[in-house]
């Protein structure tokens, strides 16, 4: 596809957008470098320090500079910063932030050519980093198992942003048809944005579904988990009686509930024992680095996500993490979300516990209702148990009786 040329008023909208963007990472960035130094990763923040600081002279250029000279530098500044994870023995959930780049190289570059050197330089990057491991070269730590997987999971995400980058070239050429002085083509450029943004919205959920499902992935449960979520969420607030819109909206918004899992080690996330005290405190952060993880996004979607992330722990009666809110002060979303996430944990086995029988976890839910969780969800929750147990069934490949095995 040929490249759109933008008018003035477009290039003055996506001189903003890039702005935005800049102003978004240092934010991350800030954050970041804040989250090393305490827990003593120094080496990891004097390189998001770097980072920050070329972010910050581009971000001050971006005013005046012409727009493909900062979206280059910006580019590979970030190529070369992710590529740095693999050389600094870190974490493995570290080197989940490199399947961001497809993404961003798709937001920030204009042409499909452009795009496309990046995405080809980036698959190449991961393949000799894949070839030194495997051949144990430079001394990597990291197993040719993880860097494999993580090229596999760059590639998926490379098609996503290359599918939703072609969408973002169609959807100029129709904004800008739509301005045009042919009134023939009004009606066609409407028609057509409306069908684009369907599709965006389409794409939108599909990513956080995936993204969620690589949260579960992490803490070695299936990324069903997070679909299943969202089924349950979706009833539930049906029968509560919130409108169609916020309905849709929870369901998709649903699995980015535990995003904030991906800042946990993976030694206290996969722990199959109890935790002590200082593990515990430290596990019940991802509340709120999920929080602040999505609370800047200006997109429904993601700002429901942020709300559902921080109060998903929260108790009905002041005892839950990680701001003891009671009552109605939680809000509705996740109230909803908590009982549908503890309904979908205790069903299936996970490293520190076996499957809840389905008796048993009714009998759950009954103790803890007008304390752990809402009474009125928690009663049409009882109320409607078997079709929970129906849905549950139905988006999971275990079989049903696999998961009502006493514990």
């Amino acid at each position: 596809m040929k490249p759109m040329p933008l008018n003035e008023s477009m290039q003055f909208e996506w001189r903003r957008a890039l702005i935005k963007l800049l102003q978004l990472n240092l934010v991350f960035l800030l954050l970041a470098i804040i989250g090393n130094l305490l827990f003593d990763r120094l080496l990891l923040a004097a390189v998001h320090t770097l980072a920050l600081v070329i972010l910050t002279v581009l971000l001050w250029a971006a005013r005046e500079t012409e727009l493909s000279r900062i979206e280059h530098a910006y580019l590979l500044t970030m190529f070369i910063y992710f590529f740095s994870f693999f050389w600094l023995k870190l974490e493995a959930f570290d080197l989940i932030w490199l399947t961001l780049f497809p993404a961003m190289a798709a937001f920030v570059v204009q042409t499909n050519k452009r795009l496309l050197q990046w995405l080809v330089s980036f698959q190449a990057g991961l393949l000799a980093v894949l070839v030194i491991v495997s051949q144990q070269w430079l001394g990597l730590a990291y197993s040719p198992f993880l860097v494999g997987n993580l090229m596999f999971a760059s590639i998926f995400i490379s098609m996503l942003a290359w599918y939703n980058f072609n969408y973002k070239t169609k959807l100029i050429a129709a904004q800008q048809a739509f301005n045009s002085h042919l009134e023939l083509r009004v009606a066609e450029a409407t028609q057509t944005i409306a069908q684009l943004n369907q599709d965006l919205e389409a794409s939108q959920r599909d990513v956080v579904l995936r993204l969620g499902e690589i949260c579960e992935v992490r803490s070695k449960e299936t990324g069903q988990h997070v679909q299943r979520v969202s089924e349950y969420s979706r009833f539930l607030a049906g029968l509560y009686g919130l409108d169609a819109t916020d309905i849709n909206l929870l369901h998709d918004a649903a699995p980015l509930h535990d995003v904030g899992k991906v800042a946990i080690p993976d030694a206290i996330l996969n722990k199959p024992g109890r935790y002590t005290d200082a593990e515990f405190a430290i596990m019940r952060e991802h509340a709120n680095i999920g929080y602040n993880l999505l609370k800047t996004s200006n997109q429904p979607l993601l700002k429901m996500a942020a709300i559902i992330a921080r109060d998903h722990h929260e108790w009905w009666n002041g005892q839950g993490y990680p701001n003891q809110l009671t009552g109605e002060n939680i809000s509705i979303y996740g109230r909803i979300v908590a009982i549908a996430d503890v309904f979908d944990a205790l069903s299936f086995e996970r490293v520190y516990k076996p499957a809840w029988s389905d008796e048993k976890i009714y009998s759950y839910f009954e103790q803890h209702l007008g304390t752990q969780f809402d009474p009125t969800l928690c009663q049409l929750f009882l109320d409607y148990y078997a079709e929970f147990i129906k849905l549950r069934n139905k988006f999971s490949q275990e079989p049903a009786q696999k998961s009502k095995k006493a514990a």
